[in-house]
């Protein structure tokens, strides 16, 4: 009888510890899944693959199962012997950026590197393409056989609907609208031109130069820009196309700059 309650503890405990518990990990908004989100359970570690799917050992029943993303709220539920599957919906992270005001004397580049330190993970994002799903051995000559893996074929496909893909054109495209801000603002324009107030607004919002063309423009291509537009901005007055279209004279007609 001694034996045989020593082999039955023995049992139990391989049970235990060998139990695996698995999941997938999904957006709570989206349903979509969430890739790479770092799993946690007491010492074991793992991250979720490309169809939000992982696989962890449960190595003690008093662990509390953590998941962690840099786009989503943190997320914590406690394990039991009974856990194996999970399904886990996460909470989308609201970023709140604070407010900037854009000045002549501000860095541009080096809040541009700052930004890219503390985003780098999420700016250098590519994501899996089309051609990371085959796989094969050239070595092997023309005629052999291509394998495809279908998770990865799939996230190619939809990964512009993930919440890291949105994330990075974000995070571009704000620092291309900053670097623009930084050659075209109130206080460079306003000097060539001496333009103030709501007309200096309008001027801005109607001729603000695209990025291509501030990247490869010199102080003066900027300033013989600003000045033609002004020229321009003069005979045809402020554009209906923006909020500031309502500015008109007694006979209904765009008001012209003297």
């Amino acid at each position: 009888m001694k034996y045989l309650m020593l082999l039955i503890i023995s049992f139990i405990c391989c049970s235990v510890y060998g139990q695996k518990i698995t999941g997938v990990v999904i957006d709570k908004t989206t349903k979509q899944p969430v890739y790479d989100a770092l799993i946690s359970l007491g010492n074991a570690k793992t991250r979720t693959n490309v169809s939000g799917v992982f696989e962890i050992p449960a190595t003690g029943l008093n662990d509390s199962l953590k998941v962690a993303h840099f786009a989503y709220e943190p997320y914590r539920m406690a394990i039991s012997k009974n856990t194996t599957v999970l399904r886990i919906e996460l909470e989308p992270k609201v970023t709140k950026l604070n407010e900037v005001t854009i000045r002549g004397s501000k860095d541009f580049k080096k809040d541009s590197i700052e930004n890219r330190l503390a985003y780098a993970k999420q700016f250098n994002y590519k994501g899996p393409t089309v051609m990371d799903a085959f796989t094969g051995n050239p070595d092997k000559g023309p005629g052999e056989l291509i394998s495809i893996n279908p998770l990865i074929l799939i996230a190619a496909l939809t990964k512009k609907s993930t919440t890291e893909y949105k994330f990075n054109k974000i995070l571009i495209r704000d620092e291309h609208e900053q670097f623009i801000d930084e050659h075209f603002n109130k206080g460079i324009v306003g000097r060539i031109t001496d333009l103030k107030g709501d007309t200096l607004s309008a001027f801005l919002m109607q001729y603000r130069p695209t990025y291509e063309f501030v990247k490869k423009s010199t102080e003066y291509d900027m300033e013989v820009y600003i000045r033609q537009s002004y020229k321009k901005f003069k005979a045809e007055g402020i554009s209906v196309s923006n909020p500031f279209h309502d500015a008109t004279n007694e006979n209904g007609d765009g008001v012209k700059l003297n």
